[in-house]
């Protein structure tokens, strides 16, 4: 699997005598101007948000140069981040979550490659778009699988799934192949109806704010309605895995 790779590419050069070194010069917060991979991962989630976003934009600037020790070792400090994408959005893939690790890498090393090192929550934002790309990857694995329905805990949780049916992840893929839904919009509904988190939190993950983001996710479900109340086939609440 391609993060078990990782995690032992990370490891051979955490161990390997005069392995990289992240100089960490004028960061006044560091413990040492530099260190290793192993180091970086035991300090990094513990470091001051300003301290850690430029200890990224340092790693991400290494990982730019070519040489392909740094972006295994910036690849390997996300992966923290990128077992839990990992676990929720594979679930139920069957065959296909031996593929998602390996789009999630290959997002991981597009995103580094052009991802803003101005603003803030530098590693936090690396991770979101991995996210997104493993929940487009999940859209359409669903939505080639139209009739097996979802299988997500946070979806079949507490209701029966009526055989043959939609579950709400194909329902909300096909929206957006259909163009009834952005992806933005697709998100807003099945983090906060499927997944059953605050709007406030998901609204400012995806970078909006929380007016606009209650304002689209309430067009969106009107639209959503509407065009499952034109397939008949379609029952309207498995949307939004009511």
């Amino acid at each position: 699997m391609p993060f078990s790779v990782l995690r032992r590419s990370f490891d051979t050069l955490s161990r390997t005598p005069g392995g990289p070194l992240l100089d960490l010069g004028g960061i006044s917060d560091a413990p040492r101007p530099a260190m290793g991979p192993a180091e970086l991962a035991d300090w990094l989630p513990r470091a001051a948000t300003e301290t850690a976003d430029e200890a990224w934009r340092r790693l991400i600037t290494r990982a730019r140069s070519g040489e392909a020790a740094w972006a295994v070792v910036t690849a390997g400090l996300a992966l923290p981040g990128l077992y839990g994408i990992r676990r929720r959005l594979g679930a139920g893939l069957g065959p296909d979550a031996a593929d998602l690790e390996g789009e999630m890498l290959s997002a991981l090393l597009d995103e580094i490659r052009v991802l803003d090192l101005a603003p803030g929550a530098v590693c936090g934002r690396l991770v979101y778009a991995v996210r997104k790309a493993a929940q487009r990857f999940r859209y359409r694995c669903l939505r080639d699988q139209p009739h097996q329905g979802d299988p997500h805990p946070a979806v079949a949780h507490g209701r029966a799934v009526t055989p043959g049916a939609r579950g709400p992840v194909s329902v909300l893929a096909e929206a957006i192949t259909k163009g009834v839904l952005t992806h933005l919009e697709a998100e807003l509904i099945a983090r906060t109806h499927l997944e059953g988190r605050q709007l406030t939190a998901v609204a400012h993950e995806l970078g909006v704010g929380y007016t606009t983001a209650r304002r689209r996710r309430t067009h969106a479900r009107t639209r959503l309605v509407r065009a499952l109340g034109e397939d008949k086939s379609v029952d309207p609440v498995d949307a939004f895995g009511a």
